[in-house]
């Protein structure tokens, strides 16, 4: 969880520090988002190498490797001299990242015993979710320069590094063995049009969360209201991850998805307002939507996928979600200089659309059980 929270949060760290950077390297501020933009690309990107990797050579052995690399990637983004160098810093640490989360997921899996594992994927559904706000409050709160925050949590990937290698069982060393070529398992879960619509809900859900932190930190002052109350509101609903497995298993996992996608365009539909009252309440309620959201299109994928594919099509979700995250702050920044309202319309329109494609998509028979 503690990997979770400030390896995610790296993707975030940045968003309350955007004007800062502007002005220390002389850009625009649309131009300074991109540094967040550039991490998440890698990042998600990487999922899709890394994910399958670590199948072969073991998720021990690559976690480690992510974290080292990740500890070194972030002492280069400290050292960036210029803007262009700042970017490419980002984007190897990014990728360095993207081990991450996927080989994370899959050591719940495998070392926790049965009756536990459910729990263990809901921390850490909560240690990166939770990434987002918390991540912006460490920024806000040290008021250190985007050099010194990097210089700061370095270490702490190696320390984390250590207590994965005493805590990973040996099993997790040895490699594994996949079944069929990448390209047919792509193939496989690209006919079901249910796992398409989640992928494609993914890309919405991450983009219309962090759209919204993006655009309150352009508008907040104005707004009238305080930031870091903002971000602490939207804390505590996170919690509802717990609340989403009981819902799945008695409503079924594309219910509980929608159901969260849905509270989230109505959140940011209510943030388009612009009141210090409705800014708090789209953010309790945002964050409410989110935890429902995750975890419920988690559980569509991973029961229409089959034990051939399931890693890869995670690996993809995984790249959905955080693409949409990565492209949220500039499309903020550019949205946020027409208005409050466009800032809005545009991710909960979005939103609102995955839950239709997600209705549509979950009403043929997956292929693996077409009864």
């Amino acid at each position: 969880m503690a990997g979770g929270f400030i390896v995610v949060g790296q993707l975030y760290v940045t968003i309350p520090m955007v004007t800062g950077i502007a002005a220390a390297f002389g850009v625009d501020p649309a131009q300074a988002a991109l540094i967040g933009t550039a991490f998440g690309v890698a990042y998600a990107a990487g999922f899709l190498l890394f994910g399958p990797l670590s199948d072969r050579y073991g998720r021990k052995r690559m976690i480690l490797i992510g974290l080292m690399a990740t500890a070194v990637a972030t002492a280069l983004v400290g050292l960036a001299t210029s803007f262009g160098l700042l970017l490419a810093a980002r984007m190897a640490q990014g990728f360095a990242a993207s081990i991450f989360p996927p080989v994370a997921l899959s050591l719940v899996a495998e070392e926790l015993p049965p009756h536990h594992r459910p729990l263990g994927v809901s921390l850490m559904s909560f240690a990166f979710l939770g990434a987002v706000p918390l991540s912006q409050l460490f920024a806000v709160q040290t008021g250190s320069s985007l050099s010194t925050i990097m210089f700061e949590l370095a270490p702490f990937y190696l320390l984390i590094a250590v207590g994965l290698y005493l805590a990973v069982g040996a099993k997790n060393t040895a490699p594994g063995v996949g079944s069929g070529t990448q390209g047919n398992r792509f193939a496989s879960l690209a006919r079901d049009p249910g796992i398409i619509a989640a992928w494609a809900a993914a890309v919405t859900m991450l983009f219309g969360f962090v759209s919204f932190y993006s655009g309150t930190q352009v508008f907040g002052a104005n707004i009238g209201v305080d930031l870091q109350t903002v971000r602490l509101v939207g804390l505590p609903p996170l919690l509802l991850t717990f609340a989403a497995a009981p819902m799945t298993r008695r409503y079924g996992a594309p219910v509980t998805a929608r159901i969260g996608l849905i509270l989230a365009a109505l959140a940011i539909g209510v943030g388009a307002i612009a009141s210090p009252t409705a800014i708090m309440v789209a953010s309790g309620a945002l964050s409410a939507g989110v935890a429902f959201a995750v975890p419920g299109l988690i559980a569509t994928v991973a029961g229409r996928a089959t034990n051939a594919n399931r890693g890869l099509a995670l690996a993809i979700y995984s790249f959905a979600l955080f693409l949409g995250a990565s492209f949220a702050p500039p499309v903020a920044q550019a949205l946020a200089r027409i208005g409050t309202v466009p800032l809005s319309l545009l991710p909960a329109a979005l939103l609102l659309s995955a839950v239709v494609g997600l209705t549509i998509g979950i009403r043929r028979p997956h292929p693996s059980n077409p009864s």
